[in-house]
């Protein structure tokens, strides 16, 4: 058996947590190694006097955390926990080749883990999806029948929306639904206007630029989030895009008097109003709010996707509007066919339909909670240094207080440098556009094993404090890094 420290019944902290904690203790100081085979969650349970369902549920943890791996048929077992390098103290040698640095992790943001994804429930449903016979032809260009009742189940479960599966549209990911609703609008002029966050999704605006039409920009504020005195001096937009659950990146959010103010706004102007609800499921420390869409089904686009959930790599995401937005939206996709193959549409079907999803979703829920804790207290004695953007999602922003001009750009490069990758703040903001962005960086923090996220993070603080309290960019070139790997 693995020893896994002492169980206090009493301590605040639950005992799943404590026997996570004991186990995570042992593999880092290397009294279990990799390879080893960890009991099985019944046999331990015995051994502790616990219930099977603690001892589940640490080994959920661990799993999402790397320390631990499933192996089909083997059990589990303790997995090769890799840490970041330390720097070299070796004497470099003169080389006539310029020499790269190799990135250790890339924190990026929009990058979920994918830890435990490809379990029994998983791998049952691509297969039995796989065995069905193949279609002659597109049997519904909206999508398989029986993915979108999933989704609006799913949405029904976890969203609180009565959404009808007619109403919901198989998309390619956010952008291809993005896409989609921005064809389907009806123009007020000659130039399709829409408005967008300023800090935002950088994808947006090329979307956007493709298309020929005009992006407004609307400032968003850290602490009070979308300017909606400026957003009521609009009249002219044919759309505007939003992140009201958890702004991108900042983490603000649209209150409930906020999101009143914004659908009597849109309705007096007739202005579309597409909502992009793309991390929703990670709540942390706050209660969800409704989407818009419930508030007023007619006149907003809700966006969703699997890409923080499961992965970016599946490409499937949906639509969900109704009445004559819905008409537009649909005859756009006739135009264009589906882009979402029948054979994943089928397996993500079967994988909502059992549930598999939730559960799944249930545990890197645990996991991404557990990794906001270990942010909150690393950031905690930080000087100089504000943790923001962690009540919801995948991502945090760091701001760099009091910084000089230019420190921002020399802390991504002094990172890359080292094999830290982040996003600079910067990058979202719209060019040429007024702004009130402080420094800062974003980075993602779900994707990596939790050793190698926390000894980056050790990085980013020790590196930063360095540059913020110094004060004066060095002369090192910045490191042209695009903010939107998402």
């Amino acid at each position: 058996m693995i020893d896994v420290g002492i169980l206090d019944r009493s301590a605040p902290a639950p005992l799943h947590e404590q026997l996570a904690h004991g186990i995570r203790a042992a593999v880092l100081a290397g009294r279990v190694r990799a390879g080893d085979p960890v009991p099985s969650s019944r046999a331990l349970a015995a051994d502790l006097g616990l219930a099977r369902g603690t001892v589940v549920s640490a080994y959920e943890i661990l799993a999402g955390e790397g320390y631990l791996v499933t192996r089909p048929g083997g059990g589990t077992a303790v997995a090769a926990v890799a840490r970041a390098a330390a720097p070299s103290t070796a004497v470099a040698t003169a080389s006539p080749y310029p020499v790269a640095p190799t990135p250790l992790v890339d924190l990026r943001p929009g990058r979920p883990g994918t830890t435990g994804v490809v379990d029994a429930a998983w791998r049952s449903a691509w297969r039995r999806a796989s065995t069905l016979d193949v279609d002659s032809d597109i049997g519904d260009v909206l999508g398989d029948p029986a993915l979108r009742a999933a989704i609006a189940a799913h949405l029904g479960r976890t969203r609180g929306l009565d959404v009808a599966p007619d109403d919901v549209i198989v998309a390619a990911g956010t952008s291809d639904a993005m896409l989609l609703a921005l064809l389907a609008l009806g123009q007020r002029g000659g130039t399709l206007r829409v408005g967008i966050e300023n800090p935002g999704y950088p994808r947006v605006r090329r979307l956007l630029a493709r298309l020929g039409a005009q992006a407004v920009p609307i400032a968003v504020r850290s602490t009070t989030g979308l300017d909606l005195d400026a957003v009521e001096e609009r009249d002219d937009l044919d759309a505007v895009i939003v992140t009201p659950h958890h702004h991108y990146p900042l983490g603000s959010r649209l209150d409930a008097a906020a999101r009143s103010r914004l659908l009597d706004w849109a309705a007096r102007t007739a202005t579309v109003v597409i909502e992009d609800d793309y991390d929703s499921e990670f709540p942390h420390g706050r209660v969800p709010l409704p989407p818009l869409h419930l508030l007023d089904p007619a006149g907003v686009v809700l966006i969703g996707s699997f890409s923080k959930v499961l992965s970016p790599a599946l490409r499937c995401g949906w639509i969900v509007a109704t009445g004559a937005v819905r008409a537009r939206i649909v005859a756009a996709r006739e135009d264009l066919d589906p882009p979402v193959a029948s054979i994943p549409q089928r397996a993500l079907a079967l994988y909502l339909a059992e549930g598999a999803l939730a559960r799944h979703t249930a545990r890197r829920r645990r996991d991404y909670r557990h990794r906001r804790r270990l942010l909150l207290e690393a950031f905690a004695g930080a000087e100089g240094l504000t943790l923001t953007a962690t009540d919801g999602g995948l991502h945090a922003v760091v701001l760099l207080d009091d910084a000089a001009p230019g420190v921002e750009a020399e802390l991504v490069a002094a990172l890359a440098a080292d094999g830290v990758l982040v996003a600079p703040l910067s990058g979202y903001a719209v060019p040429g556009a007024p702004t009130d962005l402080p420094p800062g960086i974003v980075f993602g923090y779900a994707a990596p094993s939790t050793p190698v996220l926390m000894d980056a993070v050790d990085s980013i603080i020790g590196t930063a404090g360095a540059l913020t309290t110094r004060g004066r960019p060095s002369t090192r070139p910045a490191v042209p890094l695009d903010p939107d790997t998402v």
